[in-house]
């Protein structure tokens, strides 16, 4: 890295943003807007049901609402409609006298859908991220997506709250205010959930939009960091990943996200009360309902997979609840180190997710075998399909056909990439928070990997208290300062277990980081790997 790209790096600054007019169709869409406001005709917003899709509709909401606009939000029942744009609400759009029709992470693929608002008078606009249909340009008076061949906009790996936060600062910035950078907290919450790259302008939006959601003005925000314990404490993105997003995703798994948006853009702290409460709930039943749906796939797995033969896992079940087949499927491509595609059974036409694994990109792979799938969309490394019922044995095949092409074992093979060997007695308090400056983390730029060969687990250690995360266990250094280490639920192997490295020295591999406690924070060592010393070698 240059001096420059370096200092971007550690000190990320607003500044730095690349100028909005550089996504394509980007001043088409400021004109189109600001015309709608004028005439005070009327804006639907129309998102996706995850975090990403609710955080980008809720800011253009809050922006536009600043801006005077007319402006109402819909957000699509994830079991009764599906993913995206539907002819039906396409015409209830128009029945309602909406003149402007954004989309916010959806429409790049909704070919016939535009084509209908275009025929009921609606202009369109599509602000969305992900991969572009075959056919190129949706039919719409202006296309946001840095995906485009033609698009000049450097960031090419923006969530869709990147893409309406450039479409905002579009709007907002003109008038030369304070205004354009009020709603970094959602481009925050939206950019870690979706697992966008941490580099470039997500760093800036991520690491600036912390700070911001830390002393955030929207009152369902603050409902929702005193309900997770983190009002008032120093965020992080894990904080988000683990805290905040699924909690924000339990609405549309499970039934509606419209309570998750009235959340993000509510200004009744009653109200917000009451739809955290609820929340909570959901986000209960969601969990019993992933557990329950990841122990039948992975007796699945074990009676129908055969790993000599299938480079992905495909499978089907008539009791997976729709909104927690992505979860399962993104344990199963982690555990078993291949892509997976997980399918709930309703009737005729069924639905499903899938997650892949490094150089697999899955859209491509699902544009290879098209003829056994009704629609598909997404990123190189997750989708979403629908399926006829009687295609699934087809498709199953098809697709370990093609991956059979394009996957070599290395592929299939997990590869931990490790930065140092660090030893555990080397671990201070002024490390870490050195560390810390290479923060925010998480995709495309993750926690720091250390190794050490002088780590000692305890003869009469015990599980720690549970935690979500994962399980908790002691670990000590050769001169018997003991830490506590977590081993992430979705990284434990079946049937491993603790006891056969009690006593003696492991290799660990190990990201540290502080974890706050009423102490002020104490040394926590996630783990990564595990082995006797003369296992292998690193």
């Amino acid at each position: 890295m240059s001096p420059q790209e370096i200092s971007e790096f550690l000190c990320p600054d607003l500044g730095s943003l690349p100028a909005p007019e550089l996504m394509a169709d980007l001043p088409e869409a400021v004109r189109l807007i600001r015309q709608a406001i004028a005439r005070r005709e009327k804006i639907l917003l129309v998102g996706d049901y995850d975090v990403d899709g609710l955080t980008g509709t809720a800011l253009l909401y809050w922006g536009l609402r600043e801006m005077k606009a007319n402006v109402e939000c819909y957000i699509p029942h994830r079991l009764d409609e599906g993913y995206g744009l539907k002819p039906e609400l396409i015409r209830k759009a128009a029945a309602s006298r909406a003149k402007l029709l954004i989309t916010i992470d959806c429409g790049t693929t909704s070919f016939s859908e535009l084509t209908l608002a275009k025929e009921l008078g609606l202009t369109a606009i599509v602000v969305d991220h992900h991969e572009l249909h075959p056919a190129g340009r949706p039919p719409v008076s202006a296309f946001l997506n840095p995906l485009r061949p033609d698009c000049h906009y450097p960031t090419k790996g923006l969530a869709s709250v990147g893409v309406a936060f450039t479409l905002w600062r579009g709007l907002a910035g003109a008038q030369g205010d304070d205004r354009i950078w009020r709603h970094m907290d959602l481009a925050a919450l939206g950019t870690v959930a979706d697992v966008a790259p941490l580099k470039g302008e997500n760093r800036v939006l991520v690491k600036r939009g912390l700070h911001q959601l830390q002393g955030t003005s929207k009152v369902g925000l603050r409902a929702l960091l005193s309900k997770t314990g983190l009002d008032g404490e120093q965020l992080s993105t894990e904080d988000i990943s683990f805290k905040l997003a699924p909690r924000l995703n339990a609405m549309g798994r499970t039934g509606s996200a419209d309570a998750t948006l009235r959340l993000l853009i509510t200004e009744d702290p009653q109200e917000a009360a009451a739809l955290v409460q609820q929340m909570e709930q959901q986000n209960k039943t969601r969990g019993a309902l992933e557990r329950e749906a990841l122990k039948r796939a992975l007796a699945k797995v074990e009676r129908q997979v055969n790993f000599s033969r299938d480079r992905v896992i495909v499978l089907e079940d008539d009791r997976w609840h729709l909104g927690v087949v992505g979860i399962v499927a993104s344990r199963l491509a982690a555990r078993f180190h291949r892509p997976a595609v997980v399918i709930a059974m309703n009737g005729s036409v069924c639905r499903g997710s899938a997650r892949s694994v490094r150089d697999f990109h899955l859209v491509e792979a699902f544009e290879a075998v098209k003829e056994h799938l009704l629609e598909f969309g997404g990123h190189a490394g997750a989708a979403g399909l629908t399926i006829a019922r009687d295609r699934v044995d087809s498709f199953r095949q098809a697709l370990n056909e093609v991956a059979h092409q394009r996957m070599d074992r290395e592929m299939l093979s997990p590869v931990l990439d490790c930065d140092a060997i660090v030893p555990l007695t080397e671990l201070s308090d002024e490390v870490l928070r050195d560390l810390q400056v290479l923060a925010p983390f998480g995709a495309g730029n993750p926690l720091p990997i250390f190794v050490s060969d002088e780590a000692r687990i305890p003869t009469d250690t015990t599980r720690l208290s549970f935690d979500p995360r994962g399980m908790r266990f002691y670990v000590e250094d050769r001169t018997g300062r003991c830490f506590e280490a977590l081993q992430p639920k979705q990284e434990i192997a079946e049937g491993w277990e603790l006891d056969p490295f009690r006593g003696g020295d492991v290799r660990m591999v190990y990201s540290p980081m502080i974890r706050r406690d009423r102490t002020g924070g104490t040394i926590e060592l996630t783990l990564r790997d595990l082995k006797r010393p003369n296992a292998v070698s690193i």
